[in-house]
């Protein structure tokens, strides 16, 4: 069979479009979430260039933390075109809900580490007006301050006022507010985030290069070392970004669609 004529993809292609092991999607075979339209006359397994979107469907649910068993459920539906099924819904919402119970007990902790420098600010003995005790009630006021009512953009300015990281200048700004609409999904994956602009237009991908180029340049103690990776990997660009502060050049993205207070 010859695969550059009927547009088929042999396991080996698949696997590196992806980025997975031929391994992981014999995997996928033996979960029935993913199935070859039939073979080489070598034997290899072959697929169709929908088989990717699949694949790329099973990734992302998975970084939500979705099992095996729920994405063959969700999978159904998104294969039908379908959502109105009821095992589709609740296992949505299922997942959504884990997720709120992990957002609850991160708030509950945030609020407990307020009190907790209250009572270490409250027991301290002061000397003075000495810069440390003061660096400590700068930070008092910020953690202590209720998360539930205090503006996203406030947390978001500490944390540019922490890192002194390039994209918070003139220059940074104006390449982000440039991305400002764009479909952008971001994920972590260890310790690294990964940021995606799905986009072909030639102007995206110099302002995701530009970024990175003036990343790669910072002079920020935080980001020493940490140069961000470009890439386009068939959906869109992809920014890979890692390092300590890693999060704090998410928080950026994530305001671009409008999940914090730019």
């Amino acid at each position: 069979m010859n695969n550059s004529k009927d547009n088929t993809l042999t396991i080996g292609q698949l696997a590196r479009r992806v980025g997975l092991r031929t391994s992981a999607l014999r995997f996928y075979q033996e979960q029935g979430l993913l199935q070859p339209i039939g073979r080489t006359k070598s034997g290899y397994r072959l697929y169709t260039p929908e088989a990717e979107h699949r694949l790329r469907f099973i990734q992302r649910a998975q970084r939500l933390g979705f099992s095996l068993s729920d994405i063959r459920i969700l999978l159904e539906g998104w294969a039908n075109g379908d959502l109105s099924n009821e095992a589709i819904i609740e296992t949505a919402e299922e997942r959504y809900f884990a997720l709120e119970r992990q957002v609850t007990q991160l708030l509950v902790m945030q609020h407990e580490l307020g009190l907790f420098l209250q009572d270490m600010h409250q027991s301290a003995t002061h000397h003075g007006d000495m810069p440390a005790e003061k660096l400590f009630e700068r930070l008092l006021n910020r953690v202590c301050a209720n998360p539930l009512l205090q503006p996203a953009s406030s947390t978001l300015d500490l944390l540019m006022e922490h890192v002194g990281c390039s994209l918070t200048t003139s220059e940074g700004q104006e390449l982000l507010d440039s991305l400002r609409g764009q479909h952008i999904h971001i994920w972590q994956e260890g310790e690294d985030y990964h940021i995606l602009v799905v986009s072909d237009d030639s102007d995206v991908g110099a302002a995701m290069q530009a970024i990175a180029e003036l990343e790669a340049g910072c002079q920020a103690h935080a980001h020493t070392f940490q140069i961000p990776e470009l890439m386009h990997n068939g959906e869109g660009f992809l920014l890979i970004v890692r390092g300590k502060f890693a999060f704090f050049f998410v928080r950026l993205f994530l305001a671009l669609q409008g999940d914090i207070a730019p």
